[in-house]
């Protein structure tokens, strides 16, 4: 293969020509370009065959009925009435059906693997040059899913005094469990069934058993289920109970002071608008394996990535014994929708020339989201739990063992770790299980002032001070409930701004006059930081840099603590490190638009508008978060990009008539 590099900045491009044996007389040019950060140690992707824009499509087609009654009766105003709607989702993609996907990673090409980092640079290339790629290729299955909905609502606005209004509501949400037309769908799995390789893989390990776990207590448990016979069709149970209460009220504490309040619940979806069908079996994955005893020897290569051919889709007959040694996603069989309970109280007060002033609290909760939760990781038991490397636990969780797997399925290598074997399910990868068990919670004082256009002149301004956390991720795969920490998503800060005002100059505004000036202005706080699992011997509160000395090439504090040798990273451990700080943040955002337009009267039925616009007028950098997920690189606590786009002008003239 011909190589072609540039490297500018830590950054190499690598456009990729040629690939495998060609026989003479002939030509191949199979290519693909992808632009890595060289000290991200990300590794080299390939996605040969062009396939981004042309491997399939997905569809979607909504039948629905609605009906909606008010009757106005003494001083209730009732409204009620239905709605159904009909969901179904069709896919058909094919993306590595065609030609395979591969990435180059320094798996082959460093160390002793139960020792050795990753250097920061080059290893993948390495691994390029020598034909050592990662990769799969599939057979894919399409899919046409559906589910039904149904909502039924009855509100009453009842007006209890001139200067008092209540609102009072109830929605009745039903959302059906989704299905696939042909049952080309996982349902579930079978946590305490027997897998079939059970027998063969116990009598295997009994001949090398590990010594802390006797031949006897052994077991090969669990499966996929599939959708269809007995199983049922719907790819998880019917929920019923979806009753949503709805208040508010509205009250006029004087002539130009009004409070309002309220509570509401509002449901989320999880069918064909946010799940897509697991079709494990179907689609049949083949890994990309180029050694099957750690590198001693290779049995696969970019000149023939696939020696023993494709794995067969084996459907729902495969069973039990479907995706064996591979990573498994699925739903469980008691999904349940999310929902968030929001509740406000607020003051309206009318001010001098025509200026509305509003101040009010908002708040928000979030039960039962959606995140996936790893059924099969190593217990926590088995971990280290010293702040230090603890090279002895990481040695003993990689020391290899003749694995009792092998040969029950061909992507099965001879040897296995002993850290795949304390997994609850060792014949399988990672299990991923969708479970309605995180939360979130928001808090916001929220002011606004608005002026209504009079005299060429309108306003409006907003300030939102909040706070947002989050229970979504795991600090570590083991565990069992999600990790509170603040939300990735928290801004407490923002302020915005939009106004327009028409050049009022001259008799009949005769100078400057018809040219209407117009603003946005936004500037919002950073986001928190993601840290990796990483040793910090320093203050926390040293980590965040005072904004005069924050800079894109040294963002944060890297000298505050933390351990930057490769050699002396955590792994096999107990993670402790939080997730992200609330007061350690990414660029705060600011951005100006303006813009000035003029009409020009043309004739009495024609006139032409100019319009003048400036996008970030200001030129204002706003960067995007620093690398702070590995400290061993090179670039760690740095910026390298850029969020948005800088100042933009765009002119334009329309002729109306």
């Amino acid at each position: 293969a011909n190589l072609l590099s540039l490297v500018e900045r830590g950054k190499s491009t690598f456009p990729l020509v040629g690939f495998g044996a060609v026989p003479p007389g002939t030509s191949l040019s199979l290519s693909g370009t992808q632009t890595i950060n060289a000290a991200s140690n990300a590794g080299i992707y390939s996605g040969f065959g062009g396939w981004e824009t042309g491997d399939g499509a997905n569809t979607g087609l909504i039948h629905s009925f609605q009906t909606n009654w008010t009757t106005l009766k003494g001083d209730h105003s009732l409204r009620y009435g239905a709605d159904f709607r009909l969901y179904r989702a069709f896919a058909v993609r094919l993306p590595f059906d065609v030609a395979p996907a591969l990435s180059f990673v320094s798996t082959y090409t460093r160390g002793p693997l139960d020792t050795s980092a990753a250097s920061p640079v080059g290893q993948e290339l390495a691994s390029f040059l020598l034909g050592l790629p990662e990769g799969e290729m599939r057979r894919s299955a399409s899919y046409a899913t559906q589910e039904k909905y149904l909502g039924l609502y009855l509100q009453d606005d009842w007006k209890l005094t001139r200067k008092l209004t209540v609102n009072l509501g109830l929605r009745y949400d039903y959302e059906s469990p989704m299905t696939e037309r042909f049952d080309r769908s996982i349902k579930g799995f079978a946590y305490d069934a027997t897998n079939p390789i059970e027998a063969k893989a116990r009598e295997a390990y009994a001949r090398n058993p590990l010594p802390e776990l006797a031949a006897a207590q052994f077991r090969v448990r669990g499966g996929l289920q599939f959708a269809g016979g007995s199983n049922g069709r719907s790819l998880w149970d019917v929920q019923k109970s979806h009753w949503m209460p709805r208040i508010g009220l509205a009250w006029q504490l004087g002539p130009k002071t009004v409070m309002r309040a309220g509570y509401g619940i509002f449901l989320d979806t999880i069918g064909t608008n946010r799940s897509a069908p697991y079709q494990y079996g179907f689609t049949a994955v083949t890994p990309l394996q180029v050694s099957v005893d750690s590198g001693v020897t290779y049995v696969a290569g970019t000149g023939n990535p696939f020696p023993g051919g494709l794995a067969p889709a084996l459907s729902s007959p495969g069973g039990l014994t479907t995706q064996l040694g591979r990573p498994l996603s699925f739903y469980p069989s008691s999904r349940l929708n999310p929902y968030a309970q929001r509740w406000s109280l607020g003051f309206q007060r009318q001010l001098a020339a025509g200026i509305l002033l509003e101040a009010g609290y908002l708040g928000n909760r979030g039960t039962r989201l959606q995140i996936a939760r790893d059924i099969n990781a190593i217990p926590g038991s088995a971990l280290s739990t010293s702040p230090e490397r603890d090279q002895r636990t990481i040695d003993f969780l990689n020391q290899s063992f003749s694995n009792p797997f092998f040969g029950l399925d061909p992507v099965f290598t001879r040897n296995i770790s002993r850290s795949q074997l304390a997994r609850p399910y060792p014949e399988f990868g990672n299990l991923q299980v969708t479970e309605p068990i995180g939360y979130s919670w928001y808090h916001a004082l929220e002011i606004r002032a608005e002026r209504r256009f009079a005299a060429g002149f309108t306003f409006q301004t907003a300030y939102t001070w909040s706070k947002a956390m989050e229970a979504t991720e795991f600090l570590n795969s083991f565990e069992t409930a999600p990790y509170r920490t603040v939300s990735s998503f928290d801004r407490p800060k923002r302020w915005a701004f939009s106004g327009i005002y028409e050049l009022p100059f001259g008799k009949s505004r005769r100078f400057l006059g018809g040219w209407q000036l117009n603003a946005l202005i936004q500037h919002q706080s950073g986001a928190p930081l993601d840290f990796g699992n990483l040793i910090f011997r320093g203050n926390i509160r040293d980590i965040a840099l005072p904004s005069d000395q924050r800079s894109v090439d040294r963002w944060i504090n890297v000298d505050a603590g933390f351990e930057r040798a490769s050699a002396r990273q955590l792994a096999s451990n107990v993670r402790t490190f939080p997730l992200r700080f609330a007061g350690v943040r990414g660029d705060g955002q600011m951005k100006w638009d303006l813009s000035a337009i003029k009409y020009f009267r043309l004739t009495e039925r024609a006139k032409v508008q100019f319009r003048a616009e400036a996008y970030n007028a200001l030129n204002h950098p706003n960067f995007e978060n620093p690398a702070t997920n590995n400290v061993t690189v090179s670039g760690f606590g740095q910026v390298s990009n850029v969020a948005g786009t800088a100042r933009q002008f765009q002119f334009a003239v329309k002729v109306t008539f």
